[in-house]
């Protein structure tokens, strides 16, 4: 028997032989043991613990500490030094510009101001600071340090932001170099140049000339139509108002156009009118929305939607005039009427072909034939062994009866009829036999058995339901606010422009509009106001445009190349 490995623990047998080394006494027999030392144990039987640190193993021989990444030394106690990383650290760190490594990984970190896998690129323009994440807080196209984020001003300016012009007597880069012009004359804040160009003003020439005014030494005046008086600082030539144009600005917009020198098109739709100034769209009756896009909602018509049909049901109207356009079947000035008797389809026009007593249906001319009767035109008695509304029923008299081809019972009471009376009459007829017709109107079915009209809900009588009341028979009271119509079936108020909730007492939210506030305002929100009546956008100041979402931009003076928004700033 040889004695086991280092390094293994168990018993096996050995065969001599295979080779000298006891390692690899194992390799190619079948070990009663072969099981490697557990973690933190080595050597002969697995006997001795290891020693080391930071989560390093150690070999199962020999007990040598095996170190992870970011750690190094005898028993790993060490961590990498800077510049190293990796297992035993052995890899040398690729971080630029002072950038950190991770130990472990090489992963770098960056240094304010510095960005990319290895540090190797300064912030993006508009950017500075750690991780890059801080924004420049500088004047319009002006850089800032990627590090410290100090605004880098253009000659001619100074301040945290670039904000202010050089101080009298200095000009250039930083304000570093100082004027030589004679006493009262003044100097380019930007150049040095002794005098300020043509549309330009003050000690450093910074200001551009007063509204009215223009030229060399801003001593002539503009000559332009209008209140304003506006024009170009340098050249004199007149900047027009919105909604005007020509050389003097005398001239309005031509239709379809609007805007500073009527640039812009017009976008209303529907033969809507543009407002030459904002280009607000003025809409035709049956058309509402920012750009008159959206027709009257269904039972609205006229201007801004206002006017509430009074068509019957089933019918539509025209969203301008309010006409009511009648389905197949209905007649009359609001779609109250039903087709005369033997009459049907679009204005009750066609003449029905129903015989043996057989309705008519109003809107497509189909029959309903009486009992006893069949047929395209009930022109066919029931044969033998039938019976009932268009001869479907199978007769089933007892005793050998015969079966009344009308009514498949004897005696049956009024408004019953089938071998044991199971049957009520069909929609139309009513009595004993179900041999009557009823006699309603506006499509009212009728009691089977007494022949009583049962009218609809919001009609009464002859005539659809007078104004402030609805439902069946008419009897109930709109409760809505003012004069405000309710449906007269329903009895659900008909909100006008503007105006919502179950009585129409709520005004509209602000992103809608329109009868009911049932649509969806399209005016831009941060710029503007929505008209809760029309849907029309009131632009804040700054926009314009039939949805507000064009900022005015008037045209900037040429001359001296300043910031932005910085031609009327101050000397200090």
């Amino acid at each position: 028997m040889q004695a086991q490995p280092k390094g293994y623990q168990g018993a096996s047998l050995l065969c001599w032989g295979i080779s000298s080394s006891p390692y690899r006494h194992f390799v190619g027999i079948s070990p009663l043991f072969s099981t490697a030392c557990p973690d933190g144990f080595y050597g002969l039987e697995c006997r001795q613990a290891c020693d080391c640190l930071n989560g390093a193993h150690c070999d199962p021989a020999t007990g040598q500490c095996r170190c992870p990444p970011g750690w190094t030394g005898p028993r790993c106690g060490q961590e990498c030094a800077q510049g190293q990383h990796g297992a035993d650290c052995r890899q040398r760190c690729e971080c630029h510009h002072g950038g950190l490594c991770d130990r472990q990984g090489g992963h770098c970190t960056c240094q304010p101001g510095w960005t990319g896998k290895k540090c190797e690129s300064p912030c993006p323009e508009g950017l500075f600071g750690a991780r890059c994440e801080e924004h420049c807080d500088c004047g319009d196209n002006v850089s800032c340090h990627h590090v410290t984020g100090a605004c880098d001003c253009p000659r001619g300016w100074r301040g945290r932001r670039c904000e202010k012009a050089c101080l009298p007597g200095s000009f250039g880069k930083n304000c570093a170099s100082r004027c030589a012009c004679p006493l009262g004359v003044p100097c380019d804040h930007i150049t040095g140049r002794c005098g300020c160009p043509p549309g330009f003003t003050g000690s450093g020439c910074e200001k551009s000339c007063r509204p009215g005014t223009f030229g060399e030494g801003c001593g002539q005046i503009c000559q332009c139509a209008g209140a304003t008086q506006e024009c170009h600082p340098v050249t004199g030539a007149c900047v027009c108002p919105a909604g005007f144009h020509g050389p003097a600005c005398q001239l309005e917009c031509s239709p379809g156009w609007y805007g500073h020198n009527c640039e812009r098109p017009c976008k209303c739709k529907n033969g809507g009118l543009c407002d030459i100034t904002t280009g607000m769209c003025h809409c035709p009756a049956g058309y509402v929305g920012a750009d008159c896009g959206t027709g009257c909602p269904a039972g609205r018509y006229g201007q801004d939607c206002a006017g509430v049909c009074s068509c019957g049901e089933g019918a539509t109207c025209h969203p301008v005039t309010g006409d009511c356009v009648c389905p197949p079947g209905r007649a009359g000035p609001a779609c109250e009427q039903g087709c005369e008797k033997h009459r049907y389809g679009v204005g009750c026009q066609q003449t029905c072909s129903c015989r043996n007593g057989g309705l008519c249906d109003a809107a497509n001319g189909s029959c309903l034939c009486a009992l006893g009767w069949t047929g395209k035109s009930c022109e066919l008695g029931c044969p033998p062994g039938r019976y009932g509304a268009n001869c479907q029923l199978r007769c089933a008299c007892l005793h050998n009866a015969t079966c009344d081809p009308l009514t498949g019972a004897c005696r049956c009471s009024a408004g019953r009829y089938g071998p044991l009376c199971e049957h009520s009459c069909p929609p139309g007829f009513h009595g004993a036999g179900c041999r009557e017709r009823c006699d309603c109107e506006h499509g009212a079915v009728c009691d089977p058995a007494t022949g009583r009209c049962q009218c609809p809900a919001g009609f009464g009588g002859e005539r659809s339901c007078k104004e402030g009341t609805y439902g069946q028979g008419c009897q109930q009271l709109c409760d809505c606010v003012g004069d405000v119509p309710c449906d007269p079936a329903t009895g659900r108020c008909l909100c006008p422009p503007g105006k919502t909730g179950p009585k129409c007492s709520s005004d509209c939210r602000p992103t809608r509009y329109g009868p009911d506030c049932s649509l969806m305002c399209q005016c831009a929100p941060s710029s503007s106001y929505c008209n809760a009546q029309n849907g029309q956008c009131l632009c804040l100041n700054g926009y314009m445009g039939p949805t507000c979402r064009e900022a005015v931009q008037p045209p900037a003076p040429t001359g001296s190349p300043l910031p932005q928004g910085e031609l009327a700033m101050d000397g200090h």
